[in-house]
């Protein structure tokens, strides 16, 4: 989320990100994102810095909403 919020052309009030587990002994991290953003490139932009910061640890759910 730091790089995010230090990104000037995103709204980071906009942006939320959580955790959650699933499996059977909750293992596998789902990291869910959410807000809107003002277009595709920045929705874009903004899963590349998730799903990069992510890595292998955890799967990515993309609930971003362009306006």
């Amino acid at each position: 989320m730091a790089e995010i919020e230090s990104d000037p052309t995103f709204n980071a009030k906009d942006i939320s990100l959580d955790m959650t587990s699933k499996g059977f002994l909750k293992r596998r991290k789902t990291l869910n994102v959410h807000g809107t953003v003002a277009s595709t490139a920045e929705k874009d932009r903004l899963m590349k810095i998730v799903q990069r910061e992510a890595g292998d640890n955890y799967d990515v759910s993309d609930k971003v909403v362009v306006k």
